[in-house]
């Protein structure tokens, strides 16, 4: 209020100043000393209203506390909320791997760190996949007969090693748990022609689910919340993306290009989903919008990247490439761009499948 009440006389000061310089019949230089005053007066009023206003700005309302925030604020001092950066889940990669001269399962910290072989059999052992709950893992193997891939289970630790269905003629490959670890996709051509089949988590009640004999309907791959299946499908002529309900039902077309585009793989929100394709230049990864829409490549340039894999909630997209001379396991980071090598072993590294670390006992 006081720098109001100086800025106000300055300014009336200033005023009879200005009638001096502009109406007195005085000398010219007397004139031009009114002028000099009215021009100083009128600054110093100025500066006064502005600090005033500042002043004013910078000063919070007065507020009438509650009975109950004045007795809160007696017993207790707030502490500043801090928006702590998220962390990034850790978790394990397996993969199959000839390192050893046949196809083993490995597994490797998401880091690269600490790998380790979970199968030794003398046959193939490839494909593998995580339960939701990081306790076990589904793969194919021909260990029981090397002309067909059958799917087993075993522990994350390798223990327990066992078949999930009866051994018949035909490959089951590319399994995939559903999202509640009750049924495992996967396809087989045990009917003749690659079709997409579930069982229930413990071998029983086996189902086709695409029923379209003059295709081949293969790489299913869950939705989050467990209602649809992407998969693959040539019944249009090439190999595109296409969905269905759990059940098998309204299975429709996601993809439409001239290119092969293969392996799914839904994102953990459900969003998105990613997928390989012979679309640019080099085979490489892409990422569609779960409609179909808004195609787009996940890496920075297309080196023969293949097999996707999401992990790490969501943040990164683990596949094998071979831009190094060899199949090797890699990572984007979809936030910051950055592409990581995890394995340095000559050979065939592919199909890597990221799970989370299992519950300590």
């Amino acid at each position: 209020m006081v720098y109001y009440l100086i800025a106000g006389l300055c300014f009336l000061v200033g005023l009879s100043a200005l009638a001096g310089a502009l109406f007195s019949r005085s000398p010219a230089r007397r004139r031009t000393l009114f002028a000099a005053v009215w021009l100083v007066l009128w600054l110093v009023s100025i500066a006064l209203v502005y600090t005033a206003e500042r002043r004013g700005a910078a000063r919070p309302a007065a507020q009438t506390p509650t009975r109950s925030a004045t007795a809160a604020s007696a017993t207790h001092t707030p502490r500043p909320t801090l928006t702590p950066t998220p962390a990034i889940p850790a978790g394990l990669v397996a993969f199959h791997s000839d390192r050893t001269g046949d196809f083993e399962i490995w597994v490797i910290h998401d880091d690269g760190t600490d790998p380790k072989q979970l199968t030794s059999s003398p046959e193939r052992d490839i494909e593998p996949c995580w339960s939701p709950d990081g306790s076990k893992i589904v793969f194919a193997s021909g260990r029981d007969d090397p002309d067909n891939l059958e799917l087993y289970v075993m522990n994350a630790d390798g223990s327990d090693q066992r078949r999930l269905v009866e051994l018949q003629p035909g490959d089951d490959l590319a399994p995939a748990w559903s999202p509640d670890g009750s049924k495992i996709a996967f396809h087989s051509n045990r009917d003749g022609n690659l079709e997409i089949y579930v069982v229930n988590a413990d071998g029983t009640g086996l189902k086709n689910l695409t029923n379209y004999p003059e295709a081949n309907d293969s790489r299913p791959s869950w939705s989050p919340d467990g209602r649809h299946i992407a998969f693959v499908s040539d019944r249009d002529g090439n190999s595109e993306i296409y969905v269905m309900d759990a059940d098998g039902s309204n299975q429709r077309r996601l993809t439409f290009d001239v290119a092969n585009d293969t392996v799914p793989r839904w994102s953990p929100d459900g969003r998105t989903i990613a997928f390989e394709s012979t679309r640019g230049v080099r085979l490489s990864i892409y990422l569609m919008d779960a409609d179909g829409s808004h195609v787009r490549p996940a890496l920075r340039q297309a080196q023969e990247d293949a097999a996707p894999a999401w992990g790490n909630g969501g943040r990164r997209i683990y596949f094998s490439s071979l831009r190094t001379g060899s199949w090797e396991i890699f990572y984007v980071d979809l936030v910051t761009g950055e592409e990581v090598q995890l394995t340095k072993a000559e050979g065939y590294n592919r199909y890597p499948a990221w799970g989370p670390l299992p519950a300590s006992k």
